[in-house]
């Protein structure tokens, strides 16, 4: 296949265009993905380019699949060019330079959301005498940002920083435990292209291709320009109306920017909207426009799309909304014949469930199959999933320090706290790291207390004789390295570790999917892919299920019918403000662009029990529509007199 056939002729331009750097704005259901697929072909197929010469960096593991995959199907196996997260991006080049970086733990290890939340966030609590668990993470969450927003690169910034105390415990920490954080590597990498001379970019690309530009924060900003002054032709794609990540740094200006920042560079657009009915892009583009700084763009719904099912509806609390949400279902799956997995419910958020909780046993009392994929949602944040993960990691490296610590506080060995305090203060004391301080207590149980020493002593014994047990299931070193050797490897040491079965059913598709998404052929290359992934921006949902996800899960999907539930202002900007108001305006313009042809939005007058504490009024009852919904095309209606007529209609 030619790389523009079947292409429309603002796509065959977007994929065509060469010389210069190149930004491509693109509105939902205009074939981005598409045309970015195509551009890489044009550049190997028309252009001659060698495909090692060549970077498209995505914001998901999905997207970075998704691509590949589309690549792989146009240009062969033996002509991928790298695709990859941009975190994956960064871990790699990290990795090859890890020789010359002197000031970070060696071996790199990442730290991912579970080990953040349950090891380094508790640890700094405790080291700080901080009286909740809230205020670590604040801090920590401010380092971060600090990191994103560049200012961590500010003269006397260790001073100005608003806890100096803390770096200074999350320093020593960081050490005994050998970690870097996440949200840390593309910083390193900067770091690294400023302060090394003979720190190299893999290639170095020739061409870097950017997707969803808008969601980068100003350090991948920065690293994408050192990338593009080294000599590479950036071509990035996205829509300043779809950038909804202001939790890590992004900001809508960065896409905005681009023809500033590279001066020459070619404006590009896509106009046909392919995905969505005319009224819902209608709607979508009312809640977009409510932003006055917004790149304006010729959107519009293709040719004949028309005539979608849309209705916004009011219901008196969650008990009513929920069972007219599992009545739509319903009426959707058995009277329209849309399949259930192409039917989605997006909630703002799901603390603790209480928004999925009640919409499941609604589905299900309904006889509707339903899914959450929520970020509640992941066996391998649960204590079998993360057991598991251990010992996965301590295959590939011995010395894991946060693997051995999550095996010693999570395993039913009677070893608590204080113990575990213990084995810290003797790393530290002694300068060295936590499994070094556990095979010091191997040899000589003395060195910690009576209370504690033989009880060490006896669990690491015990961990160490099981992952002997699960090296004997490895493959010999001379059988090839394959995605389904992997798989099988996987699922047996799984057979070994996990004793309840639908648990270890659960672990073991969570792997497969993880697998199957990012492609690794080792146990090595698996624990990698799952560090540099945020589960709360992934999502895999289940087939043949409604699937019930939070609404920034959804950004790339697209269903036959998507039902946004509580589109109230409570939650929806909920206690947002200032820029952070813009992201949820272009959330909720997101989510109203994930359908097709169906597409219900609805709200409660009030919230009762666990749902009375959630939101902006946390506690009061009554709740108000969304603001970005008040004066929309489309009135509100009372949902359980427009389900029920829907329904006998259709009876």
């Amino acid at each position: 296949m030619a790389w523009d056939d079947g292409l429309l002729p603002d796509q065959r331009t977007a994929a065509g265009f060469h010389g210069t750097h190149a930004r491509l704005l693109a509105g939902p259901g205009t074939g981005k993905t598409r045309s970015l697929t195509r551009r890489i072909c044009f550049l190997i197929e028309e252009e001659e380019i060698d495909p090692n010469e060549i970077c498209a960096l995505t914001f998901t593991r999905a997207a970075a699949y998704e691509l590949r995959q589309r690549v792989q199907n146009e240009v062969g196996d033996d002509q991928i060019p790298q695709i990859a997260t941009l975190h994956s991006f960064a871990l790699r080049q990290l990795l090859r330079n890890s020789a010359r970086l002197t000031t970070l733990p060696q071996p790199l290890r990442i730290a991912d959301d579970w080990e953040e939340r349950w090891i380094i966030l508790e640890d700094l609590k405790s080291l700080l005498n901080l009286n909740r668990i809230s205020e670590a993470g604040r801090l920590l969450n401010e380092l971060s940002a600090d990191w994103q927003r560049l200012t961590a690169d500010e003269a006397d910034w260790d001073r100005r920083f608003p806890n100096p105390a803390f770096l200074g415990a999350w320093r020593e920490h960081r050490q005994i435990y050998g970690y870097i954080l996440r949200a840390e590597l593309v910083y390193q990498v900067k770091r690294a292209l400023e302060q090394i001379d003979d720190f190299t970019i893999e290639g170095p690309p020739a061409h870097l291709l950017v997707d969803e530009y808008q969601d980068l924060n100003r350090c991948d900003l920065a690293v994408v320009k050192a990338i593009g002054d080294d000599g590479a032709e950036i071509y990035v794609a996205g829509d300043d109306d779809q950038s909804i990540y202001g939790f890590r740094m992004a900001h809508p200006d960065g896409i905005r920017r681009f023809p500033r920042d590279y001066p020459g560079a070619r404006r590009l657009a896509l106009e046909i909207c392919k995905r969505c009915d005319r009224e819902i892009l209608e709607l979508g583009l009312f809640v977009a426009r409510q932003d006055y700084a917004r790149e304006d763009k010729p959107l519009r719904a293709e040719a004949g799309r028309e005539g979608a099912e849309i209705a916004l509806l009011r219901f008196q609390d969650q008990s009513q909304e929920a069972l007219g949400v599992a009545r739509l279902c319903r009426y959707l799956t058995i009277e329209q014949e849309v399949d259930a997995d192409n039917i989605l419910i997006l909630i703002r958020s799901d603390r603790n469930r209480s928004f999925s909780s009640v919409l499941r046993q609604a589905l299900e009392d309904e006889g509707v199959p339903v899914g959450i994929v929520t970020a509640d949602n992941d066996p391998l944040s649960e204590d079998d999933g993360r057991q598991a993960l251990a010992f996965l990691r301590l295959l590939t490296n011995s010395d894991d320090h946060l693997a051995w610590r999550t095996l010693l506080i999570l395993r039913n060995n009677g070893i608590g706290g204080r113990a575990v305090n213990a084995v810290y203060q003797l790393a530290k004391d002694r300068g060295i790291g936590f499994s070094n301080a556990l095979r010091v207590v191997l040899r000589d149980s003395s060195t910690l207390s009576r209370q504690f020493g033989r009880r060490v002593m006896t669990e690491v014994e015990a961990i160490q004789t099981t992952i002997q047990e699960l090296a004997d299931l490895l493959p010999d070193e001379e059988a090839e390295d394959t995605v389904e050797q992997l798989t099988q490897t996987v699922g047996q040491i799984l057979g070994e570790v996990v004793p309840d079965s639908d648990r270890c059913r659960a672990i073991q598709h969570e792997f497969e999917t993880i697998i199957k998404v990012a492609g690794p052929t080792s146990i090595s290359e698996l624990v990698r892919a799952i560090e540099v992934t945020r589960q709360d921006i992934e999502q895999e949902i289940e087939a043949g299920k409604v699937n019930i996800l939070t609404m920034h899960k959804a950004k790339g999907l697209t269903a036959e019918a998507v039902i946004i539930v509580a589109a109230e202002d409570e939650y929806i900007p909920g206690r947002a403000g200032g820029d952070a108001i813009g992201d949820e305006r272009r959330l909720l313009y997101v989510s109203l662009t994930r359908a097709k042809h169906y597409l219900f939005v609805t709200y409660c007058n009030e919230r009762t029990g666990q749902q009375r504490h959630t939101g902006r009024t946390s506690g009061q009852t009554r709740r108000h529509l969304t603001q970005f919904l008040r004066d929309a095309p489309i009135q509100p209606q009372a949902g359980p007199r427009y389900v029920r007529n829907l329904t006998e209609a259709e009876g």
